[in-house]
């Protein structure tokens, strides 16, 4: 696998010819109070949507709210699905319907990962268990429920710990307690962890370095993968803590910037040896993060990441690294629409590649 920096020419938008004729179906939901909420709110879809509209000759939109919904679409035959979404949720009648299952099932493509794959984003314990049985650096943890562990003394891990839900995204239950640092600090934040998410809490040594997050490009027909760092700086809470939790992203105040040399190749290195052992395809936000001493460690993986224009940390290192690009070799800047055109051009080769085999 080609490793490319951010001087590489595929970095630099392109100028398109006469619309290709190809239907692109984008296919949301509303995950307004989900747990896991994959490109974002509907009118985050819709942007992404917009996006595609200038390079392919038909685009249709899709707010999913029932499998019917879906029937409808595998009906039409798309040539590509964009998942904006990982699931339809569970109702009391249905279970939840995994989109890539689904399209997969009816022989449709679609970007990004499987549904196996998606897993490993949506279970943080079980893509860190593959990870460090691969080798691959990610903080000492254990999971718990509450009054599992009666006293300091039989827990897993020393004090302090960072304690987060095991299946949510978006900094969802992540706030200025996250980091307890007493057992009775552990016992309330692990309570309220349990109650909000109704599942068994991850808990981590804590990672005092800086934070890093890493948006990855990949294309399997030429192999060929970007990689795309960027640091993230939180502001301190009350606690003198730097912690990116939801309401840190919600106000977005936190500082990103470009990574120096060696350690940019490092955490290049780390992102790409992640997104290859997950599985994972087409393009996905790795998250990491350096102990005491330095070291990289991974944090989570993100394959299916927030989109939003503005704030989202995917198309926010792609646009960011393609401006350090320009400055270095003259290209143009990297818009959002090029970061939208790129994910469905990734994954029409990577289909178009399968069906000519």
């Amino acid at each position: 696998m080609k490793l490319i920096g951010t001087d590489a020419q595929e970095l630099t938008p392109i100028t398109y010819d006469p619309k290709i004729k190809k239907h692109i179906a984008v296919v949301a939901t509303n995950t307004e109070g989900m747990k896991e909420t994959g490109f974002g709110s509907l009118e985050t879809c819709k942007a992404f949507y917009n996006a595609l509209g200038e390079r392919y000759q038909r685009v249709t939109f899709h707010e999913v709210t029932t499998k019917s919904s879906l029937d409808i679409i595998a009906r039409e035959r798309p040539d590509l699905v964009v998942l904006c979404s990982k699931y339809l949720p569970a109702t009391t009648a249905n279970d939840k319907v995994w989109f890539s299952e689904y399209f997969a099932i009816h022989g449709i493509a679609f970007t990004g990962s499987d549904r196996e794959t998606l897993e490993f984003d949506s279970n943080k314990s079980k893509a860190k268990t593959v990870l460090l049985n691969n080798g691959i650096a990610t903080a000492r943890f254990f999971l718990a429920h509450p009054d599992e562990f009666k006293s300091e003394s039989h827990l897993p891990l020393p004090l302090p710990l960072f304690l987060k839900p095991l299946d949510a995204a978006n900094g969802n239950g992540i706030d200025e307690n996250s980091i307890v640092r007493d057992f009775e600090s552990y016992r309330l934040k692990l309570a309220e962890l349990f109650l909000a998410f109704g599942a068994k809490v991850l808990v981590e040594q804590v990672l005092s370095g800086r934070e890093f997050t890493v948006a990855v490009l990949d294309n399997k027909v030429k192999t060929t993968r970007m990689i795309l760092p960027l640091e993230i700086i939180p502001p301190k809470n009350s606690k003198g803590d730097r912690i990116l939790g939801s309401e840190a992203k919600l106000q977005n105040e936190e500082r990103l910037r470009l990574i120096e040399e060696p350690l940019r190749s490092e955490i290049n290195q780390l992102a790409g040896d992640v997104f290859t052992k997950l599985g994972a395809q087409d393009f996905g936000r790795i998250d990491i993060k350096l102990d005491s001493y330095g070291k990289p460690h991974f944090l989570e993986a993100n394959l299916m990441p927030g989109m939003t224009p503005d704030s989202s940390y995917f198309p926010r290192a792609c646009i960011f690294n393609s401006s350090e690009s320009r400055q270095k070799n003259g290209n143009s800047d990297m818009s959002y629409a090029d970061v939208a055109l790129k994910i469905v051009e990734l994954a029409l080769s990577r289909v178009t590649a399968v069906t000519a085999i």
